[in-house]
């Protein structure tokens, strides 16, 4: 009797491994389409689609999509994206697309994240700022924007462009006004007293500004388009 149970047991299996074997390899079960699930504003459905079609009459199950998915965030503008089976014979794709910020240097931009991402062609954002720099301090001059430009509105100055250079200087760029230059030693205090101090400069020393540097530890300099000079205003 209990032969007999174990050889229907056994024939029972057999018959489920049969069937599943069917399911993979069956011709029927192949991926026949794909669903691209969000709408798209930067990434082109045609793209999106080019990728797919390499895979379309491959097994169901045993499509590979992790590789499926690697091939669609390589994409321009996809930030990140999820492809899943849907039975019985498609992929559904969902796309995060990238949303830029600021630019990076003359060819990137970066996203809220302070992530670089490189598309074929950035000239819809020439109206963005540009930060530049070693590309491992991207996320930290994105925070570094925020804060000079919330200084500088006390001053009603925009910022155009930020540049942080190798000896960890930063060049502030602005729309109509000078640029000026900041070190990181103690940058917060020489920073709010030239907030301060500011308003205090007279009038033709602004007027023919091409450069104020911050750098010193007892005021800042006006370098003027004709020549330089040195201003001890410190603040309080």
């Amino acid at each position: 009797m209990l032969n007999k149970k174990l050889a229907s047991t056994i024939f029972l299996l057999l018959i489920l491994i049969g069937a599943l074997g069917w399911i993979i390899f069956s011709p029927s079960h192949v991926l026949k389409s794909y669903q691209i699930k969000n709408s798209l504003k930067k990434v082109e459905s045609s793209q999106v689609g080019a990728v797919v079609k390499p895979y379309l009459g491959q097994s169901f199950w045993r499509l590979n999509l992790d590789e499926l998915h690697a091939q669609i965030v390589r994409l321009d503008w996809v930030y990140r994206a999820s492809v899943t089976r849907h039975w019985p014979s498609q992929v559904d794709i969902t796309i995060e697309e990238q949303q830029p910020v600021v630019r990076w240097g003359k060819d990137g931009l970066l996203n809220k994240n302070g992530d670089i991402f490189y598309p074929s062609d950035i000239k819809a954002f020439q109206n963005l700022v540009e930060l530049d720099g070693d590309d491992s301090k991207a996320k930290q001059l994105l925070k570094d924007l925020v804060i000079f430009q919330k200084a500088f509105d006390q001053l009603g100055w925009t910022i155009s462009r930020l540049v942080m250079n190798a000896d960890n200087v930063w060049q502030i760029y602005f729309v109509k006004q000078p640029t000026v230059e900041l070190d990181s030693m103690d940058w917060q205090h020489k920073l709010n007293r030239f907030i301060r101090a500011y308003p205090l400069v007279k009038e033709a020393l602004r007027k023919n500004a091409r450069l104020y540097d911050l750098r010193y530890s007892n005021g800042f300099a006006i370098k003027q388009n004709s020549e330089t000079q040195q201003t001890d205003k410190t603040g309080s």
